[in-house]
């Protein structure tokens, strides 16, 4: 990602790391609204803030952000190599994490709340194969404990309390499309995903969406990559005023 945004900033990009609170367009102009009260303006903007990861809203989840809980697998997973870890779902995101961990952590618990996964039985077959992989089940995650990082896990298995000592959880059981604030803009599915053209073109002139927040099918870095690279690319055609100008060759020159 730092060679991403090197490369942006080389080419005149200005970043601003804060949360966009509300987004409205009034005649060819829209305006966002920041949390730090800043107030920005454009004719064409792109939606690619993505999927944001559900939270199992229990205690404890919050104070260890980052000090033992995570929601990505691949991106701090090495950080426990040798220790003992737990993930928490029942898809295919929990199965591929667990799966993916036990190569790197020493013990991995996986926590189903139910009694069966319901992801795939090709992932669900290497999970059991592995031999650092515990399977619990029916286990309703209660409570995140530690001191200055994780120590323990908390969850509730047949009406009993149980506890097993981790040093770090990974919860993966799904996203959520957080898409009210542009509801008005937008048209929505019945997951809240941004619909979007073959263009990456949303109802409203001027407003473009890319990459996991859309309603494309398959949620992937790689996809998400070329769409948002479409939706720059329809964005150019529209300030130009035109949808049959000829955009400028970016190819290597031989």
């Amino acid at each position: 990602m730092q060679k991403f945004y090197e490369q942006a900033m080389l080419t005149g990009a200005e970043f601003d790391f804060t949360e966009v609170e509300t987004l409205s367009k009034t005649g060819d102009l829209f305006t966002l609204k920041t949390a730090k009260n800043q107030s920005f303006q454009a004719k064409a903007i792109i939606l690619a803030f993505g999927l944001t990861p559900r939270n199992l809203n229990v205690p404890g989840e919050k104070e260890f952000g980052g000090k033992g809980v995570a929601y990505c697998a691949t991106c701090d997973g090495p950080l426990y190599k040798a220790k003992t870890v737990a993930v928490i779902g029942g898809g295919n995101s929990a199965l591929d994490a667990a799966e993916f961990l036990s190569k790197i952590a020493a013990k991995v618990y996986l926590l189903n709340r139910k009694d069966v996964f319901r992801g795939e039985e090709i992932l669900l077959k290497k999970v059991q194969a592995s031999a650092n992989i515990e399977l619990i089940y029916n286990a309703e995650s209660k409570e995140v404990i530690g001191d200055t990082k994780v120590n323990k896990l908390v969850y509730t298995q047949a009406n009993t309390d149980k506890e097993i000592a981790v040093e770090g959880i990974f919860v993966e059981i799904g996203h959520l499309a957080k898409t009210d604030w542009v509801a008005n803009l937008v048209e929505l599915n019945e997951r809240k995903e941004i619909k979007i053209s073959l263009d990456c073109e949303t109802k409203t002139p001027g407003l473009f969406a890319a990459g996991d927040i859309t309603d494309i099918s398959y949620k992937q870095a790689v996809i998400s990559a070329g769409e948002g690279s479409k939706a720059a690319l329809q964005a150019y055609k529209f300030l130009q005023g035109s949808e049959n100008i000829v955009l400028p060759d970016w190819s290597p020159k031989k």
